[in-house]
């Protein structure tokens, strides 16, 4: 188990957001099953693009509960990790799987590329965590293609996400690179899903090694690549 230092954190904003992300999700969902009991019974369906914009609106659900579990075990400003070694394909695979509705609809490939015997130690509810949400929003403004590179960097896993979007805002960049105390000052302004994304990562060290999130618009295929580096 493992700790990180997070001080000066507003956890009552915090999981004030995320309360609010979960109320959209449902007023979401609830508007899109209005319109299915409104339409007369005999031709009362769901299109491939409402049953995909409701999985993904269950999907955020989903993530906002495993936040909500997070936050729930922190103890003076520290996420709480457990690390057992899994293998990194395994954890991929099952967030690609959970996005299968949303890609197919969205008419996105997503092209794999890591070693199946690849194993590291790791928190796989909060990594899968991460990466799904990543990947779900990859999905969201990506126009044909997705990629995730898998490879390890001196010493470090380093799981890549990129893209053919439009990229990310320079001010998203800008805060994913700022301190953790900084970014939870403002998350407001880039949203609950960056300062948890970066939580998660900075809970992971290992030998003096934390890890760390790096966004940019030169991946390789034109559009963003956000990257996870876990020690």
């Amino acid at each position: 188990m493992s700790t990180s230092n997070n001080n000066n954190i507003d956890y009552k904003k915090i999981l004030s957001a995320i309360s609010y992300d979960m109320r959209n999700s449902l007023t979401l969902m609830f508007q899109s099953l209005q319109t299915v009991a409104n339409q007369p019974q005999a031709t009362k369906t769901l299109s491939t693009e409402e049953l995909s914009d409701i999985n993904y609106q269950v999907q955020r659900l989903n993530g906002n509960l495993t936040q909500l579990m997070a936050l729930y075990n922190v103890e003076e400003d520290r996420l709480m990790i457990i690390s057992t070694e899994e293998i990194v394909s395994d954890v991929i695979e099952s967030a690609v799987f959970q996005n299968d509705l949303y890609t197919q609809s969205k008419g996105i490939e997503i092209q794999v590329h890591v070693d199946d015997d690849l194993h590291w130690c790791l928190d796989r509810d909060l990594i899968a965590y991460l990466i799904d949400d990543v990947l779900s929003n990859a999905i969201r403004y990506s126009q044909k293609r997705i990629d995730i590179d898998v490879s390890i960097d001196d010493g470090q896993l380093s799981i890549a996400i990129s893209d053919d979007s439009n990229g990310y805002p320079s001010a998203m960049i800008e805060a994913a690179a700022a301190p953790i105390d900084e970014l939870a000052s403002s998350f407001g302004r880039m949203g609950i899903g960056l300062l948890f994304s970066k939580l998660i990562v900075l809970s992971h060290d290992n030998y003096g090694k934390s890890g760390e999130l790096v966004l940019n618009n030169d991946g390789k295929l034109g559009g963003s690549t956000f990257t996870i580096v876990l020690p």
